[in-house]
């Protein structure tokens, strides 16, 4: 039959099916293959795809009785859980910490269904498919080896995300290097401390250095194609630092007046950012103030969406965004996932239960694509 239609055709009939089948039909005969694995379509499969259907919500939980990590699919429309879980790729990140103190696995970012992995206090980046099952371990930073003799080095935070100009996908990895020893290393000043900045572009398999301001980088948040972090040069005078993924290039945004930023996170490919406010001058209450950026780099297009708490703020912490400004929060004693609507201010339990350590629990919005973790131009078998 393959051989009987044109295949423009194939292509078409082929383009509105999950990833899952397509997987499948590799299989089928070798034109199948080279047509599934093709980069162009995969690009027109991605495209094709784009929409809250084929959209779901990744929940990285830690399993302590199985010394691992594991992820949760949680469709994007029903907020349904999988009843099945799968683990990270774990054979990438073993060490010879003892699980839960230095050695944690963050969820740097989700980009066109590829996640990027990191192990804390580590070089070890991996970047993966869950769908496709593809894995693929980054090569170690270079900027380690440039620190100054006798330095420490850590790795701060990193980014991920796509060029859209060139098709790639590309990561930003913040480095800092100061002298001993690591217990001093919160209580020091930034201009006592090297940063560097390096890109990591998957077509390449390569990293390179990128200049960029001298400050610490607090939590981030990324779009597609750009990163951005809470960071400071002066503690508490925090501003939100911005890397352009295609022109890597960064734009700093000073926050509100009298604000004290938490956390960032996306809200409709906006950056979104979750604020302290006392309800008390002692700050015996606080809340949640939910500031939302209209404009990177511009400070007064911060606008104020609405305000959680007090009796939330105290047993709950927020996880990220859903529809309509809804916000997912975490119990913090027990990880439980709730949905806030704040316009009703109500909560609802999704039924669904992470880690009692909510630290260890992350929320990103993911889509299934055929998208190869080896770049360059053709995919690979």
């Amino acid at each position: 039959m393959a051989n009987e239609l044109p295949e423009d055709l194939v292509t078409q009939i082929l383009l509105w099916l999950p990833v899952v089948s397509l997987l499948r039909f590799k299989c089928v005969c070798k034109s199948w293959y080279a047509l599934i694995t093709h980069q162009n379509f995969v690009r027109k499969h991605l495209l094709h795809n784009n929409n809250n259907s084929n959209t779901h919500l990744l929940l990285k939980t830690s399993n302590k009785t199985m010394d691992d990590y594991v992820v949760s699919t949680i469709s994007y429309e029903e907020l349904q859980i999988s009843p099945l879980t799968q683990p990270l790729p774990p054979q990438y990140f073993r060490n010879d910490e003892p699980f839960g103190e230095m050695f944690s696995i963050s969820v740097v970012g989700s980009c066109n269904g590829l996640v990027c992995l990191h192990a804390y206090n580590t070089l070890n980046v991996v970047i993966w498919n869950p769908t496709t099952k593809e894995t693929k371990v980054v090569p170690e930073s270079n900027l380690p080896i440039f620190a100054p003799a006798g330095y420490c080095t850590l790795i701060q935070d990193m980014g991920f995300g796509f060029d859209a100009k060139t098709n790639d996908y590309k990561i930003i990895n913040f480095v800092s290097m100061y002298e001993p020893n690591f217990d001093d290393y919160v209580m020091k000043d930034v201009k006592e401390i090297i940063y560097q900045k390096e890109v990591y572009s998957l077509s390449t398999d390569s990293w390179r250095k990128v200049d960029g301001p001298q400050c610490f980088i607090a939590s981030g948040t990324h779009t597609t194609g750009m990163g951005s972090w809470l960071a400071y040069v002066e503690d508490p005078k925090l501003f939100v630092l911005s890397f352009d993924m295609s022109d890597e290039v960064f734009l700093k945004t000073p926050l509100p007046d009298n604000v004290t930023g938490q956390s960032l996170f996306m809200l409709n490919e906006s950056i979104a950012m979750v604020a302290l406010m006392p309800f008390d001058e002692r700050w015996r209450e606080i809340g949640y103030d939910i500031w939302l950026l209209l404009k990177v780099g511009v400070k007064d297009s911060w606008n104020r969406l609405f305000t959680i708490g007090p009796s939330i703020a105290r047993i709950h912490q927020p996880l990220g965004f859903w529809k309509n400004d809804t916000m997912f929060l975490t119990k913090i004693d027990s990880g439980q996932l709730f949905l806030y609507d704040p316009s009703t201010q109500q909560m609802t339990d999704l039924q669904i239960h992470g880690h009692s350590d909510s630290k260890e629990m992350q929320l990103v919005t993911y889509m299934e694509t055929l998208v190869s973790v080896k770049g360059g131009n053709e995919s690979e078998e």
